[in-house]
């Protein structure tokens, strides 16, 4: 019996990653459980992709997401755009990490308005080059470009950009070593 229920749940995964594959126009897309994905038609998965539990994939009104080929979110991954948010092939995202081309506003004029309620805000399009490697906990804000091969160790807030083959960390991220 237990054997049964393991092969049910086995070609029950099977079958829900080849309905994504096919939603998303690629192949072997790999979906973990309690994903959410919101703005599907703006949303672009290359192949050979891995969203791990709980990956949230959010793109508001008009926005373009864009995930290269051969790329993997591991678990709580929160990836927003609200212009563009584009990752390169190749890129290998640690847990609980969040990579978003907008933030709500702030200032005084809006400390009477809940920031839920706040209007969104954006420096540019963020981008992750070829390769890129974000460790767990790595926060990458609006604007930032990530060159090719980057490495960004975890706990880091990126709020600025970096280029090719460069070992960025801390808060906020500066080069630790260059290669």
């Amino acid at each position: 019996m237990i054997f049964l229920l393991k092969l049910v749940f086995y070609v029950y995964l099977k079958m829900r990653n080849k309905f994504y594959s096919a939603a998303f126009s690629t192949r072997g897309l790999v979906v973990g459980r309690n994903i959410s994905i919101v703005g599907t038609k703006n949303i672009s998965i290359g192949n050979h992709v891995i969203l791990g539990n709980q990956t949230w994939l959010d793109c508001i009104d008009h926005a373009t997401l864009i995930i290269g080929d051969d790329v993997s979110l591991s678990q709580n991954v929160h990836v927003s755009a609200m212009v563009e948010v584009r990752i390169g092939n190749g890129c290998l995202i640690g847990s609980d990490v969040l990579v978003t081309d907008h933030d709500h506003s702030f200032g005084p004029q809006y400390n009477e308005v809940l920031p839920k309620n706040r209007p969104l805000m954006t420096r540019g399009k963020t981008i992750l080059g070829r390769n890129v490697w974000l460790g767990d906990n790595v926060k990458v804000l609006s604007g930032v470009s990530l060159g090719d091969n980057v490495v960004v160790a975890s706990n880091s807030v990126v709020n600025r950009s970096f280029p090719d083959n460069v070992v960025i960390g801390g808060i906020p991220a500066k080069i630790l070593k260059a290669f």
